[in-house]
């Protein structure tokens, strides 16, 4: 069965396919690339797109939607994407969103926090919002010697970790997105490291895949041009963001509050470029050595067969 996409409306142009694509709440990247899909500003070629919005991990909300065919695509962690690819899960990548830099995701303490080097985190309470946090897991590892066995994880919202972190409920939080940059800013924070800069010092790659985008296995088999027109919809979508982004910015001000400037500042870190090139083939072999390491993987998987290019 393909699924709801193989609903159709009528139009005077004929049949036109219904789909729907989810992704993550209240991350502002996210939000500002699909703004313009989402408010039926563009018009994709070919098919109709209804856009949702879905709860961060740890729920398993936008993971559960996808591969129960109630929605058609969706963007995905890529750690998650393989674990489901390693069930048998009918869904395929077919391209890269989401690459995160040097900045965008750090672990950060307070201000007058004793901890001053990322080796003093052993022991320490370490607050995210989805649980032991791999990327820094495997940088603590490797790159300051600590042991995993004496990292306390800590679960909390990402709107809360500031809080959290300046109350002493946790000593230290895993920071991303827009909340990266406005603790960034603030004088009673201090950022320890970055996963971005600890994952080149060890690999040498300056990127690392964040986020994927997964499709209903049945339908890319179904509609042969789908891949080519979901990827050029997302790609316009995006280009309106850079058009419009005060406009953009206000509309996620009003639905979820924040700073402006630090909404700004936000964009400018990651790469989302929508393709699925040789360099992020290796890239994401990397990630899945490393997360198959980490035990976040059963076994290994060769990531590029389970992407349509």
């Amino acid at each position: 069965m393909v699924g709801p996409a193989l609903i159709r409306r009528a139009t005077n142009e004929g049949p036109v396919m219904l789909l729907k694509f989810a992704h993550f709440r209240n991350r502002f990247c996210m939000f500002r690339t699909y703004y313009a899909l989402a408010n039926r500003l563009i018009q994709p070629e070919g098919f109709d797109l209804t856009v949702l919005e879905t709860a961060d991990p740890p729920s398993a909300e936008q993971i559960e939607l996808l591969v129960s065919g109630a929605v058609d695509a969706a963007d995905l962690y890529l750690p998650s994407f393989l674990a489901q690819r390693i069930k048998g899960a009918p869904i395929l990548g077919i391209a890269t969103e989401w690459k995160t830099t040097s900045r965008g995701n750090g672990i950060f303490v307070r201000a007058d926090s004793p901890i001053t080097a990322p080796r003093q985190l052993a022991g320490r309470r370490i607050g995210t919002h989805q649980g032991p946090h791999v990327v820094h897991r495997y940088v603590l590892k490797h790159l300051y010697g600590v042991e995993e066995s004496t990292l306390r994880w800590i679960s909390h919202p990402q709107e809360k970790l500031m809080e959290a972190i300046e109350s002493g409920a946790v000593d230290a939080g895993v920071l991303i997105d827009q909340i990266f940059f406005l603790a960034e800013r603030h004088p009673g924070f201090r950022c320890l490291y970055t996963d971005g800069e600890g994952w080149q010092a060890l690999t040498g790659y300056s990127e690392m895949v964040k986020h994927i985008i997964a499709v209903r296995e049945p339908l890319l088999q179904a509609e042969a041009q789908l891949r080519e027109k979901l990827l050029a919809a997302f790609k316009a979508s995006l280009h309106y963001s850079t058009e419009h982004l005060d406009e953009i910015a206000d509309a996620f001000i009003e639905r979820y509050g924040g700073d402006k400037e630090v909404l700004f500042a936000s964009v400018r870190y990651p790469r989302i470029d929508f393709t699925f090139t040789e360099q992020e083939q290796k890239i994401a072999q990397a990630e899945m050595e490393m997360l198959f390491e980490m035990g976040e993987l059963p076994r290994r998987i060769a990531v590029a067969p389970q992407f349509v290019v």
